[in-house]
């Protein structure tokens, strides 16, 4: 990327409001340290306890999302990335966006639609009393095999949110139909 085409993506994203972008791997040090700035950029800007609180929660479980459940790519030297992704929160007139990309196998569309569609349906305390039930529900990873938390994530993000969570998948044209790139955004 040359100066120009540098400056011209820095404006537009001071435009658009962007407060923070990452994209790249998501390990758990990545994760800890995009984490803390966010906080402190957050703390600095005036944002109350509880935004800054609900943007911190929801950040690191999308970020944990794509960590645990993006394939794999290559980086532009050709080297393998586990867990690559990106993820931006965008200051809006009266709230914060917290959007995140990632590439998944399209076979996991299905399982991820059903599990987003199940909480976008839902109530606010609908899914506060789903997220209590599984904190306790210790059978979670004998029942969900492709799941690598207690199954709390998407719950804890829609609970934050203002606004049921959206989300899309769009194609990828290098993977001849076998991977997807899946967008999800919340609101808070």
């Amino acid at each position: 990327m040359n100066l120009a085409t540098f400056e011209v993506f820095q404006k537009q994203a001071r435009t658009a409001g962007i407060v923070f972008y990452h994209t790249g791997e998501f390990t758990g040090p990545i994760i800890s340290a995009a984490a803390e700035a966010l906080k402190h950029r957050m703390q600095e800007s005036g944002a109350s306890g509880p935004v800054t609180r609900k943007l911190f929660s929801t950040f690191v479980e999308m970020a944990q999302n794509i960590h645990h459940y993006a394939t794999e790519t290559s980086d532009l030297n050709g080297a393998n990335l586990a867990g690559s992704g990106t993820i931006s929160v965008i200051r809006g007139e009266d709230d914060y966006w917290v959007i995140s990309a990632n590439r998944i196998e399209t076979t996991q569309i299905p399982l991820i639609t059903g599990k987003l569609d199940l909480v976008r349906s839902m109530s606010l305390e609908e899914i506060k009393k789903a997220y209590k039930e599984q904190l306790h529900n210790d059978a979670h990873n004998e029942i969900n095999k492709d799941s690598k938390g207690a199954g709390l994530g998407w719950l804890t993000v829609a609970r934050d949110s203002k606004q049921p969570l959206e989300y899309s998948f769009s194609s990828d044209a290098v993977g001849d139909g076998k991977y997807a790139y899946f967008l999800v955004k919340a609101v808070i």
